[in-house]
Order: structure tokens, then sequence, then C-alpha cells
């Protein structure tokens, strides 16, 4: 168990094997990614988190995030919304699109997983025009023949990256988790916890404990606590 993917902050600049969301690895992910935010504490970026459809789909502002980022409290953070460049390069995005404030809802470390209501239960501004992750709580390893994770490595812009190949069941740290064994594209860094992993058909399945995975590493693993267990606790 090499390493949670904690942030460094504050806005930073991620390796330079991080592709952008709105580059041709994201084409197919311009729904999704508008439900990604990063995670900002005291100042500096931490974690990375999604805004996660209900049953009643209503647009509550329920955000996943990761069980390992919940340390200090969540009542002060702030969530910035499409901070990312608006075409393939550049190193600049928009910070004027935030809300403050998160209560926990639900956690558990034996999946990683965080449920917030950000925002204090009000409505997300439209003007950010996001959307709510739809997810799959089926857990079969037969079901996932790809993955895709959308995240803020070390602060930075949107990023996004893609796995190839089906992920697989394991435990790592304690924690029930998908395991990657390599990005095919992209890579994650600390920052990125927290942050969704989708499957093929575009539904949350899990998000970011840790992993071994960066730019001086791109051969290296990565692992996400499963959605279809973080209930069962």
């Amino acid at each position: 168990f090499e390493e949670v993917k904690y942030g460094r902050g504050p806005f930073g600049n991620s390796g330079n094997c991080n592709i952008n969301v709105n580059c041709a690895a994201g084409d197919d992910w311009q729904v999704e990614k508008q439900a990604v935010a990063l995670i900002v504490s005291g100042g500096s970026a931490t974690c990375s988190g999604a805004l996660i459809n209900n049953t009643a789909n209503d647009g509550y502002p329920y955000f996943l995030t990761a069980n390992h980022c919940l340390g200090g409290g969540v009542g002060n953070w702030v969530f910035y919304f499409n901070h990312e460049t608006s075409g393939c390069t550049g190193n600049t995005g928009p910070t004027n699109q935030s809300v403050s404030g998160a209560t926990e809802v639900a956690s558990n470390g034996g999946s990683d997983f965080g449920l917030l209501e950000i925002n204090n239960g009000n409505a997300i501004p439209a003007s950010f025009n996001a959307e709510w992750a739809g997810w799959d709580r089926t857990d079969s390893e037969n079901a996932v023949t790809a993955a895709t994770g959308i995240h803020h490595p070390s602060g930075d812009l949107k990023k996004i990256c893609h796995e190839e190949d089906s992920p697989y069941h394991a435990n790592q740290g304690g924690a029930a988790v998908w395991y990657i064994d390599e990005w095919e594209e992209g890579t994650t860094e600390g920052g990125s916890s927290g942050s969704p992993l989708f499957n093929q058909d575009h539904r949350i399945i899990g998000q970011l404990f840790g992993g071994a995975a960066s730019c001086q590493n791109q051969g290296g693993a990565d692992w996400y606590g499963r959605f279809g267990v973080s209930w069962d606790g």
C-alpha cells in the first residue's frame, strides 16, 4: 500500500503526463466532467470528488469523495467547479465557480468513501452547468471492461485518465477496492483522492483511495474504494 492520494496545495502544477479533460481523451466525457470538483481546505487544495445522483433524481447536492480526506472537518471546505482549461492546452482555468461548506452524511473506511451534503443543501448555481453523475452498485468484476478517472491532481486543473482493461477486486489498506494495474492514458497524483472512477457505461463505481501511479511511475497501480460495498458498513 504505497500512498493515499491526499493533496498538495495550494493550486498547483501536476506532472506533464496528465491529460487536460478537454483534450481528445475527454471528448466522450464532457457531461461527466461537470460533476467533478476540486476540494480546497484552509486555502490548500486537498482532494477531489463529484456530485452524485440519487434515486429521486432531484439534483440534491450530494457529493462523493474519500473517507481519508475527511480529517479536520468539512464545514469550511470550498468546492471549485469547472476549474479546467477551455481547450486541450493551457495551464489556467476559472476559480470563480465555487460553493462553500458541507456536512458529512455517511462514511466508511472499509471502502474509503465519504458522502457529503454541500452548500447546506442549497441548490448549486445553475450558471455552473453542473451535472450529477450516475452510479452502478452491481460490483461485478465481469461487468466492468474499462474505467475512467476524472480528477484534480496536485490541486491542478481537471484531468482525465483511462484504463482500457478490466479493473479487479482487491483489498488495500483494509479497504475493498477496484485495483487498476496501470493506466493506458494519464495518471493520478496527490489531490486526486476522492475522485470518481467511472465504468464503460459512464457510471461511478468507486472513488480514489491511493496508489503508486504518477508521472514518475506511469506503470504504477491505483486503487479505488468500491461503490458497491460502501453501504454494507
